[in-house]
């Protein structure tokens, strides 16, 4: 990783807490909050993709996949974007399938780090298991919107510390003499 990338996770890290925070304060009115944090974070994303698409990705093989995945996105984005004036179980159910399954994803790159014996497996592996939890208490505290705001930023923040602890980790470099 890179000065600049490390920087900008940091950075980002340090939002995340923030907002998290915040999130914790005001859970009353959070959940429009959180519709509104992820619906732009999942837009951003998509615009990311669609631009590494158009500078890049169309050159080599495979690349329109990742057209598939940013329009994909920025589709899902509009769409919690639309979900902020209707009734808030949508959001909440949103929510939790969105941390169910990168809580599986976490867990299966862990499990593949594992068998290359990578030694960053356990960070992964553990993320996973958070998202899973909190996915399933999202799924017990259903009823309760400021117990499902404050999961929220409670997987917020962990996700924010994940994301500065990796910024500091070393990052190993092949050479090819």
């Amino acid at each position: 990783m890179n000065g600049g990338k490390r920087v900008t996770n940091i950075l980002s890290g340090v939002v995340m807490l923030l907002m998290g925070s915040v999130l914790i304060l005001l859970p009353s009115e959070g959940l429009s909050f959180v519709a509104l944090i992820f619906s732009l974070s999942l837009i951003v994303y998509g615009v990311r993709m669609l631009a590494y698409y158009i500078t890049m990705a169309r050159h080599m093989v495979g690349g329109r996949l990742m057209l598939y995945i940013a329009v994909i996105v920025l589709d899902f984005g509009v769409f919690v974007w639309t979900l902020a004036d209707i009734p808030k179980i949508y959001v909440v159910l949103y929510l939790v399938a969105i941390h169910a399954f990168s809580g599986a994803i976490d867990i299966m790159r862990g499990i593949e780090a594992k068998r290359y014996h990578a030694s960053s497996w356990k960070l992964s592996f553990f993320s996973g298991v958070v998202n899973i939890v909190i996915a399933i208490l999202s799924i017990v505290f259903i009823r309760s919107v400021n117990m499902i705001v404050i999961l929220y930023a409670i997987g917020l923040i962990y996700s924010a510390i994940t994301r500065i602890i990796s910024a500091f980790r070393r990052t190993a470099v092949v050479y090819i003499q």
